[in-house]
């Protein structure tokens, strides 16, 4: 199998298609990459002349998967700009009377999400370099225990996740600006419907409200009472009744554990995952669900610019460190038209605490 061949697999491979060249064939396209990589690095010193060859793969991997699965991911509430290396990305805000209450929220000078006051018809979101590693313990690697597939996919959904607390990050920043209106923001100890549908109202006059939410918060909703505890018609607390709930939110926690749509308002979920190696640190905060607007301006600004770019760390007992980073960036275009609700009983892990 020639280079161009195995890179043509794993691309096949990652977005589950098959290519031309498989098509009248029972061929599992996954193993064929695997077998492809192995011999790629059959041993230490195959691997050594190889893996650069083999970073290019997981390069073409990600430049071609994490865009798309990001623009699926956020399209409802964000506009995704890709961009070649140093290109600037110029984003216009639309003009009209809520100008004088728009900010800006994204990576300032000291390195962290701070606001700004909108002056210009235009404004540039820049990038930074965002990234992780994953480990390659060759023995592993040569028992069959590990594979470098293994590897490409931590990669590729890594900085996938990495965009989502990017837009996190920025939307907690947003909060507090200056003249954010109460009837934006909820906080309660529990999940009240009304008050999700009063934001989401609030959301609605500037446009389709979709909710931006982690798995805990979206876990805590449940299904959607459409009918009241009730007795003979009216609603009363008569124990042992227990309200009418929509078929199709019990089906979906069936399935998946999790209601995908509420009052009409689509549900995005926010990937989660662990800080650290006991995991009980999470990068998203729990607590925190947005509300944002789907049609017209949209509040979330991305971009992704350049190539991913690896490079690698030898240990001493033969073991590798592989490093990958992307430059991307985010900002927040923050006026009147977007809300946040915090359920204050959902259990705190969020590694950095925030209050209002």
């Amino acid at each position: 199998m020639t280079l161009s061949e195995l890179k043509e697999i794993a691309l096949h491979a990652a977005k589950g298609t098959v290519p031309a060249c498989y098509a009248n064939q029972e061929v599992d396209v996954n193993a064929a990459f695997v077998d492809g990589l192995k011999s790629l690095a059959g041993s230490i010193n195959q691997f050594m002349k190889n893996r650069y060859d083999i970073y290019d793969i997981i390069i073409s991997v990600a430049d071609e998967i994490v865009p798309k699965n990001v623009i699926a991911a956020l399209s409802p509430i964000a506009e995704v700009r890709v961009i070649g290396q140093g290109e600037k990305a110029m984003f216009k805000r639309k003009l009209g009377k809520m100008r004088a209450k728009k900010f800006l929220t994204q990576v300032g000078l000291s390195g962290v999400y701070e606001t700004f006051r909108l002056d210009a018809d235009t404004f540039e979101v820049k990038a930074h370099a965002v990234g992780g590693g994953a480990t390659i313990d060759f023995e592993r690697l040569l028992d069959g225990a590990e594979s470098l597939a293994e590897v490409m996919d931590i990669i590729t959904e890594g900085l996938t996740d990495a965009v989502f607390v990017e837009v996190q990050r920025a939307l907690r920043a947003a909060l507090n600006a200056k003249g954010r209106p109460d009837a934006n923001k909820v906080s309660s100890a529990t999940f009240e419907a009304d008050k999700m549908v009063g934001l989401m109202n609030t959301v609605r006059a500037y446009g389709s409200p979709v909710i931006f939410a982690p798995p805990e918060f979206v876990g805590a909703m449940g299904a959607d009472a459409i009918v009241p505890i009730t007795s003979y018609g009216t609603p009363t607390a008569t124990a042992g009744i227990q309200g009418v709930y929509s078929p199709d939110d019990i089906e979906q926690i069936h399935r998946t554990g999790y209601i995908n749509i509420f009052r009409g308002a689509p549900i995005v979920q926010i990937p989660q995952s662990f800080t650290d190696e006991s995991n009980t640190k999470t990068q998203i905060d729990p607590q925190l669900a947005y509300v944002l607007p789907a049609a017209g301006e949209k509040v979330v600004k991305v971009v992704l610019e350049g190539a991913t770019q690896i490079h690698d760390f030898q240990n001493r007992d033969n073991s590798f460190e592989v490093y990958a980073y992307k430059k991307m960036g985010c900002a927040i275009l923050a006026h009147h038209n977007w809300g946040i609700y915090q359920n204050t009983g959902i259990a705190q892990t969020y590694d950095q605490p925030y209050g209002y």
